[in-house]
């Protein structure tokens, strides 16, 4: 029953990204892929704490998802090793290991501190498989006031 909310949640987050795709904040294609980025406040998640070791009760933490696609077939990449960082706009950050989420369908997602509501700066770094090559999209987040 756990893993069905899980998924229904999950779904849930992916067709209201689906919805934004026109939105360039949400969705970018490089490299032949499609990406969507959904950021949500982690007090939505927390009912599901083992998901990335869980939200640690702190404040201001937000769950980073990325769904990713090919832009050919429209089918979901399983394959990816993706990182993310994230940090104030005019600042760098070194990325960390986004974790594949448990379930059907796909993404990838951790959890990140954004202390003030200011615009924030998610570069994705996507490897596909076996490859290479390192394709790297940047999105603007907006973090909301509390």
């Amino acid at each position: 029953m756990l893993y069905r909310n899980i998924l229904v949640f999950f779904c849930l987050i992916f067709v209201a990204n689906v919805a934004m795709a026109d939105d360039p904040q949400r969705h970018q294609q490089v490299d032949g892929m499609d990406i969507y980025l959904g950021v949500i406040p982690a007090q939505i998640t927390q009912e599901h704490p083992g998901m990335h070791g869980g939200a640690g009760g702190k404040e201001h933490r937000y769950h980073v998802l990325v769904a990713l696609f090919d832009s050919r077939s429209g089918k979901r990449i399983t394959d990816a090793s993706v990182k993310a960082a994230v940090f104030p706009l005019g600042l760098r950050r070194s990325p960390e290991e986004l974790e594949p989420m448990r379930g059907e369908p796909l993404s990838y997602g951790n959890y990140f501190t954004l202390h003030k509501p200011e615009r924030y700066r998610i570069r994705v770094e996507i490897r596909r498989g076996d490859d290479k090559h390192l394709s790297v999209v940047e999105f603007v987040f907006q973090r909301p006031l509390d």
